[in-house]
Protein backbone atom coordinates (compact mmCIF):
# COMPACT_ATOMS: atom_id res chain seq x y z
CA UNK A 1 0.00 0.00 0.00
CA UNK A 2 1.19 3.57 -0.98
CA UNK A 3 2.32 5.64 1.96
CA UNK A 4 -0.82 8.52 2.61
CA UNK A 5 1.33 11.72 2.08
CA UNK A 6 2.90 10.68 -1.47
CA UNK A 7 -0.52 9.16 -2.19
CA UNK A 8 -1.97 12.53 -1.42
CA UNK A 9 1.07 14.58 -3.38
CA UNK A 10 0.33 12.45 -6.30
CA UNK A 11 -3.18 13.57 -6.32
CA UNK A 12 -2.02 17.19 -5.93
CA UNK A 13 0.02 16.68 -9.13
CA UNK A 14 -2.81 15.18 -10.81
CA UNK A 15 -5.12 18.56 -10.01
CA UNK A 16 -2.37 20.89 -11.42
CA UNK A 17 -2.18 18.86 -14.53
CA UNK A 18 -6.12 19.07 -14.52
CA UNK A 19 -5.56 22.56 -14.19
CA UNK A 20 -3.70 23.06 -16.56
CA UNK A 21 -5.50 21.40 -19.28
CA UNK A 22 -8.69 23.19 -18.24
CA UNK A 23 -6.28 26.39 -19.12
CA UNK A 24 -4.80 25.80 -21.79
CA UNK A 25 -7.50 23.37 -23.68
CA UNK A 26 -8.05 26.50 -26.23
CA UNK A 27 -4.23 26.79 -27.02
CA UNK A 28 -3.18 26.21 -29.98
CA UNK A 29 0.52 26.96 -30.45
CA UNK A 30 3.45 28.77 -28.44
CA UNK A 31 2.25 32.44 -28.80
CA UNK A 32 -1.23 32.01 -27.50
CA UNK A 33 0.49 31.99 -24.07
CA UNK A 34 1.39 35.67 -24.73
CA UNK A 35 -1.19 37.08 -26.39
CA UNK A 36 -2.06 40.70 -25.34
CA UNK A 37 -5.41 40.46 -23.99
CA UNK A 38 -4.50 37.35 -21.01
CA UNK A 39 -1.46 35.55 -22.25
CA UNK A 40 0.32 37.00 -19.25
CA UNK A 41 -2.03 35.80 -17.00
CA UNK A 42 -2.05 32.30 -18.60
CA UNK A 43 1.68 31.70 -18.57
CA UNK A 44 1.92 33.10 -14.69
CA UNK A 45 -1.14 30.73 -14.06
CA UNK A 46 0.41 27.44 -15.75
CA UNK A 47 4.16 28.41 -14.19
CA UNK A 48 2.78 28.51 -10.99
CA UNK A 49 0.96 24.83 -11.30
CA UNK A 50 4.62 23.57 -12.90
CA UNK A 51 5.90 24.88 -10.00
CA UNK A 52 3.45 22.96 -7.40
CA UNK A 53 4.32 19.74 -9.93
CA UNK A 54 7.83 19.69 -9.44
CA UNK A 55 7.71 20.96 -5.91
CA UNK A 56 5.30 17.55 -5.42
CA UNK A 57 8.13 15.62 -7.59
CA UNK A 58 10.78 16.60 -5.15
CA UNK A 59 9.35 16.03 -1.59
CA UNK A 60 8.43 12.14 -2.87
CA UNK A 61 11.27 12.05 -4.01
CA UNK A 62 12.89 12.97 -1.45
CA UNK A 63 10.63 10.20 0.38
CA UNK A 64 11.04 7.57 -1.67
CA UNK A 65 13.59 8.05 -4.33
CA UNK A 66 12.61 4.42 -5.98
CA UNK A 67 9.09 5.59 -7.09
CA UNK A 68 9.95 7.53 -10.13
CA UNK A 69 12.80 5.64 -11.74
CA UNK A 70 11.13 1.81 -10.86
CA UNK A 71 8.01 2.16 -10.62
CA UNK A 72 6.89 4.67 -12.88
CA UNK A 73 10.06 4.48 -15.51
CA UNK A 74 10.14 8.13 -15.09
CA UNK A 75 13.38 10.28 -14.06
CA UNK A 76 12.13 13.11 -11.75
CA UNK A 77 15.24 15.42 -11.92
CA UNK A 78 14.34 17.32 -15.03
CA UNK A 79 11.08 18.34 -13.37
CA UNK A 80 13.11 19.64 -9.99
CA UNK A 81 15.27 21.30 -12.19
CA UNK A 82 12.44 23.36 -13.83
CA UNK A 83 10.66 23.66 -10.50
CA UNK A 84 13.94 25.30 -9.79
CA UNK A 85 14.43 27.32 -12.40
CA UNK A 86 11.02 29.07 -12.13
CA UNK A 87 11.12 29.33 -8.31
CA UNK A 88 14.43 31.21 -8.99
CA UNK A 89 14.54 32.56 -12.96
CA UNK A 90 10.56 33.35 -13.41
CA UNK A 91 11.58 35.87 -15.56
CA UNK A 92 13.84 34.24 -17.85
CA UNK A 93 11.44 30.86 -18.33
CA UNK A 94 10.85 30.87 -21.75
CA UNK A 95 6.58 30.31 -22.96
CA UNK A 96 7.68 27.94 -25.90
CA UNK A 97 9.17 25.63 -23.49
CA UNK A 98 6.13 25.61 -20.95
CA UNK A 99 3.95 25.16 -24.29
CA UNK A 100 6.29 21.95 -25.33
CA UNK A 101 5.98 20.68 -21.49
CA UNK A 102 2.27 21.35 -21.74
CA UNK A 103 1.60 19.38 -24.86
CA UNK A 104 4.27 16.55 -24.38
CA UNK A 105 5.42 15.90 -20.97
CA UNK A 106 2.18 16.53 -19.06
CA UNK A 107 -0.17 14.06 -20.93
CA UNK A 108 2.81 11.74 -20.12
CA UNK A 109 3.23 12.28 -16.31
CA UNK A 110 -0.81 12.31 -15.95
CA UNK A 111 -0.91 8.78 -17.69
CA UNK A 112 2.19 7.10 -15.39
CA UNK A 113 0.99 8.48 -12.32
CA UNK A 114 -2.67 8.00 -13.04
CA UNK A 115 -2.02 4.51 -14.06
CA UNK A 116 0.31 3.72 -11.01
CA UNK A 117 -2.15 5.17 -8.35
CA UNK A 118 -4.76 2.94 -9.90
CA UNK A 119 -2.36 0.31 -10.00
CA UNK A 120 -1.88 0.49 -5.85
CA UNK A 121 -5.64 0.30 -4.65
Amino acid sequence: MLDFVIQDRFQRILESITLIKARTAKIEKATDLVRPEDGALLLDSIALRLQVIGEHVKKIDALDSSLFPEELSLDPEPIIRFRDFISHHYEKTDYEIIFDIIKTNLPELESKISGFLTSQK
